[in-house]
């Protein structure tokens, strides 16, 4: 980061930086949050909704690597703003460096494990019970194993791009990503009919365009925390360190990821197979929320690492609670519209079939009536993570797996198929009143001591 944009992150309002680094992020994450969407009417449309359950059972695998790089990203974003907040330029410059050389190593052991294990996995999934979502859910389980540089890649660039003073280019390039995946899904799944393997494909396309420009980008002059070749030496003294400032962001996708495996076990279980399709309806819709809150929680990140490693905690203060604010209002639009229009969500993933569409209807009021709640949960584990509060961020992050687990397995004895829709929010409204309640005391203290 140039000595003018730590300059401006010391001195101009912070209403003003807040935007300047929100806005971007979440406009990128708005776009990536329509591709989501998109991507799930491709497949639901033209492959089917055998392709929506597929993925729904295989995608906890995904999520657990995507946990890894936003471990490995949010860490070494984390770290470097806080060197770069106290002067270290040489210490924030090999975290960079440790960053790349543990990308390289996890893109190397993920495909090399998973990919010998890939049937077993599909077993333990349950993606075995039907022999077309068998068949979809291998391929695109598969392409993902391989692609994991790249997936985990494409993370770390964003985020680090963001992290050193450019969050506008970090959102062209979502933005160029997002409108290109959506011209490839329609390549290879209408065009070509290729399947889940197709959307995979097109995916690692994607995602290896951001890797490489991420690359590109912090070995050119562009960059302020730039790199040369000389530069590529690894101090794997401080790597631990790093890491543990992403343990929190990877104990929530490795959450959701047991999460999403034990929803899916219990639909197959007192549910149908149609049940598993009308809940991978409502996971892309939730998606769309998460993103969202995601891209204004990462806009804030730098701006409250920085805060913290400055010791500014006037301006630390007025971040968090100006964010947590807009957090939720995006929540309460999001919720209205799900409570109002379920059925017309319902309908753009899978055209005019009716029965499908009751289930789905159900999924999307049942399991999204409490995005308020896991609104201030996300943004309040992030920030908290940002601030270098690691052991206050794993109340929200161990707290769900704890509360959530035993939930999903009484629920459904009681309620059926209702009680396995209805686990999540009620644990979220519990965590998100918990996590609200320890932000509130942060700013109190934050208010004091500034």
């Amino acid at each position: 980061m140039s000595s003018q944009a730590r300059a401006d992150l010391n001195q101009l309002p912070a209403n003003s930086q807040f935007w300047r680094y929100v806005l971007p992020s979440v406009a990128g994450m708005l776009v990536v949050s329509l591709d989501v969407l998109i991507d799930g009417i491709f497949v639901g449309r033209y492959v089917g909704a055998h392709a929506l359950a597929a993925i729904n059972l295989v995608y906890p695998i995904v999520m657990l690597q995507i946990g890894l790089g936003t471990m490995v990203s949010m860490g070494a974003a984390t770290r470097i703003s806080i060197l770069q907040g106290a002067g270290q330029t040489a210490a924030a410059r090999q975290t960079l460096v440790n960053t790349l050389i543990i990308i390289a190593l996890l893109g190397i052991a993920l495909p090399a494990i998973g990919i010998s294990q890939l049937e077993r996995i599909l077993v333990l999934l349950n993606a075995d019970n039907a022999a077309s979502v068998l068949h979809e859910a291998r391929s695109y389980l598969r392409f993902m194993l391989w692609g994991a540089v790249v997936n985990i890649g494409q993370i770390a660039a964003i985020f680090l791009i963001r992290n050193d003073g450019q969050p506008r280019l970090a959102t062209v390039l979502v933005i160029l990503s997002a409108l290109s995946n959506i011209a490839l899904n329609y390549l290879f799944l209408v065009h070509f009919q290729l399947g889940l393997a197709g959307a995979a494909m097109a995916t690692l396309l994607i995602e290896g365009f951001i890797t490489l420009a991420g690359l590109v980008y912090f070995f050119s002059p562009m960059a302020h925390l730039r790199l040369v070749l000389a530069d590529l030496r690894a101090d794997w003294a401080s790597m631990p360190a790093m890491l543990k400032l992403g343990v929190s962001s990877l104990l929530m996708e490795g959450n959701l990821a047991l999460l999403m495996f034990a929803h899916n076990y219990q639909l197959l279980e007192y549910g149908k197979g149609n049940d598993v399709a009308a809940y991978a309806i409502a996971g892309y819709t939730e998606a769309v929320f998460i993103l969202l809150i995601h891209g204004l929680a990462m806009g804030m990140q730098p701006l409250l690492s920085h805060a913290t490693g400055a010791k500014d905690d006037k301006r630390l203060a007025h971040i968090l609670s100006y964010g947590l604010r807009v957090s939720l209002a995006i929540s309460v639009v999001l919720l209205i519209t799900v409570q109002l229009f379920p059925a017309a969500i319902a309908s753009l993933y899978i055209g005019n079939d009716p029965a499908l569409v009751t289930l789905a209807t159900e999924a999307l009021q049942l399991h999204l009536f409490a995005l308020p709640f896991d609104g201030i949960l996300i943004v309040g584990v992030i920030a908290l993570q940002a601030m270098a509060l690691t052991r206050l961020a794993m109340v929200g992050t161990l707290g769900k797996t704890l509360l959530l687990i035993p939930a999903l397995w009484l629920m459904p004895q009681w309620w059926g198929v209702t009680g396995i829709y209805t686990a999540l929010p009620l644990v979220n409204m519990l965590l998100g009143s918990v996590i609200g309640l320890v932000l509130w005391q942060q700013l109190r203290r934050l208010k004091n001591e500034g």
